[in-house]
């Protein structure tokens, strides 16, 4: 399997990421807009719809979906670069610990921050569904779990210019993917270099 590949699709969805949370912060993460008296029904929910839409109400949860992703193939990408085998399962900590265990595990640094994703709670987001980021991919992909339960998804949509920070730092995380990645690439490759 090609390590790149992975590392650079998991990019392509971080990117997404990204770009999304750039674009709900531009607007402010609105949901309640007043309006001039003069505009038509129609008028009023397309102005409405122009400024809501990249709001967390509608994007929340495709783009944590889209992060949680991007990680799992950027940790699965790094597991086979560093040597190790991967799994087809969606285990994000499984991911980092096969990490960690791979023949030529990266630098702390990335080791570190890959810990920090894993253990960011969204506003309680998982700690209320008795989850971890573990399950993402059933989290964030469907309003009811397995046996039944419904997904409250309260802690992460409909929460205007406080839930901003949330995406900030989801924001923050996902740049420093990259950045990390190609950190330890530059510092392992000058270390062979040298020896």
């Amino acid at each position: 399997m090609n390590s790149s590949a992975f590392i650079g699709l998991g990019y392509n969805f971080l990117q997404l990421t990204i770009n999304s949370i750039e674009e709900l912060e531009k607007q402010g993460n609105k949901n309640l807009l007043f309006f001039d008296g003069n505009l038509s029904e129609d008028e009023s929910w397309l102005k409405y719809d122009l400024q809501t839409n990249w709001n967390d109400n509608n994007i929340a949860i495709p783009v944590l979906f889209n992060f949680y992703h991007g990680i799992e193939l950027v940790l699965k990408g790094l597991i086979l670069k560093c040597g190790g085998e991967i799994q087809k399962v969606h285990n994000l900590s499984l991911f980092l610990e096969n990490l960690k265990k791979s023949p030529n595990p990266p630098n702390l640094e990335l080791l570190n921050h890959f810990e920090q994703i894993l253990s960011y709670d969204l506003n309680s987001f998982f700690s209320s569904n008795n989850k971890t980021a573990d399950d993402f991919f059933e989290l964030l992909k469907y309003p009811q779990l397995k046996k039944g339960e419904e997904v409250v998804f309260k802690d992460i949509r409909g929460l205007g210019t406080t839930g901003i920070q949330t995406f900030v730092e989801i924001k923050k995380l996902s740049k420093g993917v990259k950045e990390n990645i190609k950190y330890w690439l530059k510092t392992s490759l000058k270390n062979e270099i040298q020896h």
